[in-house]
């Protein structure tokens, strides 16, 4: 079942919060990529509801983007809010959480994810997790190849899938 983005953002900002660390948009954008990622190689199924795209920098969730780009290169200071239509003239405004998904055993198994890519992927900086997106024949690479370097094109599911599935074939190797 596909979350918004948001909702795994704010899971990810709790996990900071918790381990008494700071996040910033960059680092933050990345982690959900690598979750997003590592869902499609173990479940064959996407994380999130959101496409991704290949920007300049690598590979970006834009409306999360849009979401916190107020905080620039510094730490984010506040879960990221959601105004929901609820009625003819009226808003409500709400914190996206995975727990507002029905699923509770889909719910179980993500947030067991995401604390697993808390803990491997959490103790890198922004810069280096962007870069680990940035290698020769990643899906933001062959996008950009394909597309060109202007275009903020989708990074096709596939592909992320295929790079995950191959890092975990790799690791795999490097264990025996």
């Amino acid at each position: 079942m596909p979350y918004d983005a948001k909702a795994i953002a704010n899971y990810f900002l709790e996990l900071a919060e918790r381990d008494d660390k700071e996040i910033s948009p960059l680092k933050l954008q990345k982690l959900v990529y690598f979750a997003h990622g590592w869902h499609l190689a173990i479940k064959g199924q996407p994380l999130l509801t959101d496409r991704i795209e290949a920007w300049e920098w690598g590979p970006v969730i834009p409306d999360l983007y849009h979401d916190l780009k107020e905080f620039g290169n510094g730490p984010i200071k506040r879960r990221i809010l959601e105004a929901i239509h609820s009625g003819e003239t009226r808003f409500t405004i709400v914190v996206p959480t995975i727990d507002r998904y029905p699923d509770s055993e889909a719910n179980a198994f993500t947030k067991q994810l995401l604390e697993r890519i808390w803990q491997v992927y959490g103790k890198f900086t922004a810069i280096q997790l962007s870069n680990m997106t940035h290698e020769d024949g990643s899906p933001w690479d062959r996008t950009r190849r394909e597309h060109g370097p202007r275009k903020n094109t989708d990074i096709p599911d596939e592909w992320i899938k295929e790079d995950f599935l191959m890092k975990a074939q790799a690791h795999e190797s490097s264990a025996r």
